[in-house]
């Protein structure tokens, strides 16, 4: 037997801003990604653990190694109050993108100072009101950001833009399309192609404020409309959920953005997977057919870490490791075991009425559906079988007892104990995904003696 690697730094928190490091090296783009490296505003959709912010940061990697350069910007917008008008939100996303195109300018600046010195007179004269006029924030906070990863040229230049007054070159109260007309002039003339504008945070803000965000959206994307030089690349990388709110604005409808969504084949998932594999273990030949005798692992994997990126890696890495420490393919009894000790979780959406056992759905109907529900939305506490039956079980078929016009009242334990355990029964048989003969359950979990019933390995 051999120790196993430690697989934390490739198989940990599973957050791609955590991996930015080393990310390019196991990351697999998606099919269409070459279409979404044109010079034209994208709105990419997906789910979560889908891989978007990897897909952002291996765009913004794809924009820093082109040559001419492109000058990529993170804009988080801000949620406006309500008592502002449209004109006043208007306004206010624009100080915002001016504020963040600021920062972006300095940042690239400090990396390669050769851009601004190598730049015209009147150009240099321009950024540096431009920052100045628009950058919010205190400047030596700024300055200390800027500071990693910047030369010592560049890191003074930056100092002096921040800190020197500028010339007047535009009055702070012009029109934001006048601005827009000289930043376009000069960051043509800093030699870079064009401007590609991340969109950042706007699934936080559908979770912080679902109800004001049709508002938001309509006046944001109306904003964009300033942003009109084919200069401005707008790509926007956003959950499922917030889709069909943005494809109901003007921006979207007029077809200003190519939409796409990010889904993967099962094809993809495994080499994906077998990427960040031969990166953790600097191995090329562990092929997930190697990891296991039993081919039913395969099919298992696949329901329960469904087509999600983020699924397949988390449910890999048990397997993994007992891989890895036993130094041969795993039997059926230890990739069972494995997954005992990290079993994927159990999560209903109740809204919706499914219900997922790790990243893959699994289809509970009727009466079992019923139970599985009061037991999730009870899940803090276990629940009496008495319980069970009045609020659910009884419940449950009243409802079709008047539908078919039959009574089905029944009113002692010896009537209804019998059905409801043969409606448990059934329900695990659906969710408990170890057939071994006396395996326990994961998920419903009988407290024997005391009549009640909870729920484990929950979300």
């Amino acid at each position: 037997m051999t120790t196993s690697p430690d697989l934390s730094r490739y198989f940990g928190t599973f957050r791609a801003e955590t991996e930015a490091s080393w990310l390019a090296q196991a990351y697999l783009p998606p099919r269409l990604f070459g279409q979404m490296i044109e010079q034209r505003s994208i709105l990419v959709t997906g789910d979560e653990g889908s891989g978007k912010t990897a897909l952002e940061l291996y765009l913004k990697r794809h924009a820093a190694q082109q040559l001419p350069r492109l000058l990529t910007v993170s804009w988080r917008p801000a949620l406006p109050e309500d008592t502002l008008s449209s004109g006043q939100i208007a306004e206010l996303f624009i100080s915002q993108a001016m504020d963040s195109l600021s920062f972006a300018f300095l940042a690239l600046i400090a990396r390669e100072p050769a851009l601004y010195l190598n730049a015209p007179a009147w150009t240099r004269d321009f950024m540096h009101w431009f920052v100045q006029a628009f950058l919010r924030g205190d400047r030596q906070y700024h300055l200390s950001r800027l500071a990693d990863g910047s030369s010592p040229e560049g890191l003074e230049i930056v100092t002096r833009l921040l800190n020197d007054p500028p010339r007047e070159v535009l009055s702070r109260d012009s029109l934001p399309s006048s601005i827009l007309s000289h930043l376009v002039s000069a960051v043509r003339a800093f030699g870079l192609e064009g401007v590609w504008i991340f969109i950042d945070g706007l699934d936080t803000l559908f979770r912080v404020s679902p109800e004001r965000l049709e508002k938001f959206v309509a006046s944001f994307f109306s904003t964009l409309d300033l942003f009109e030089e084919d200069l401005f690349t707008f790509k926007v990388i956003i959950s499922n959920e917030l889709e069909a709110r943005l494809l109901k604005t003007r921006g979207v409808l007029t077809r200003r953005f190519s939409t796409y969504q990010l889904r993967w084949s099962e094809e993809d998932l495994i080499s994906l997977t077998e990427k960040r594999i031969a990166l953790s273990t600097q191995r090329d030949d562990l092929f997930l057919s190697r990891l296991c005798k039993d081919s039913e692992w395969q099919n298992w994997l696949k329901k329960f870490a469904g087509l999600s990126p983020r699924g397949w890696l988390e449910l890999i890495r048990p397997i993994l490791d007992a891989y890895l420490t036993k130094g041969k393919p795993l039997t059926q009894s230890e990739w069972s075991d494995a997954y005992r000790q990290f079993p994927p979780r159990l999560r209903l959406d109740l809204e919706a009425e499914r219900v997922f056992i790790g990243w893959g759905e699994t289809s509970v109907t009727g009466i079992g559906y019923k139970l599985l529900r009061y037991l999730y939305e009870n899940r803090s506490r276990p629940c009496k079988k008495s319980e069970l039956y009045e609020h659910v079980y009884k419940e449950y078929y009243k409802t079709e007892a008047a539908t078919k016009k039959k009574d089905d009242n029944r009113s002692t334990r010896i009537d209804w104990e019998g059905p409801l355990d043969t409606a448990l029964y059934r329900l695990r048989q659906t969710v408990e995904w170890d057939p071994r003969e006396g395996a326990d359950p994961l998920y419903i979990i009988s407290e024997r003696g005391k009549g009640q019933i909870r729920l484990e390995n929950y979300e």
